[in-house]
């Protein structure tokens, strides 16, 4: 609307063609929604819950929730020291041991109850 032959504008930015100097406005918008983005990504997958995970399923198995636990303490130290990439596959495997500890004891503890269940009735 109020432009000059001095002053262009570009799909991506703006251009001065006295001094060619190229200003990119969506480059800086870019870096600050990735940067917002990134932040939430770190707070998503914070080990500290693959550590409560870990130690809610071991009370459902002992022996597996140590496995569990153990992925979960290495997760939070890699973590805490800056390695956000191996924190996360410790993150992964801590979560995926937390779920077969807890299923496994689930079913583990089914069988017992159906087992002195039957065995109460019988008795009787």
């Amino acid at each position: 609307m109020f432009g000059s032959r001095a002053f262009t504008s570009t799909p991506t930015g703006h251009r001065c063609a006295s001094s060619a100097k190229f200003t990119s406005t969506r480059q800086v918008d870019n870096d600050i929604a990735d940067r917002y983005r990134l932040a939430e990504v770190e707070d998503e997958t914070h080990p500290k819950r693959s550590l409560a995970c870990a130690l809610i399923s071991t009370l459902c198995c002992p022996l597996l929730g140590i496995i569990a636990i153990f992925y979960a303490i290495r997760a939070v130290r890699a973590h805490n020291q800056g390695f956000y990439a191996e924190a996360t596959t410790f993150y992964k495997k801590a979560i995926r041991w937390s779920l077969i500890t807890f299923i496994i004891g689930l079913t583990l503890g089914s069988i017992l109850a159906f087992g002195f269940f039957v065995k109460g009735i019988l008795v009787v």
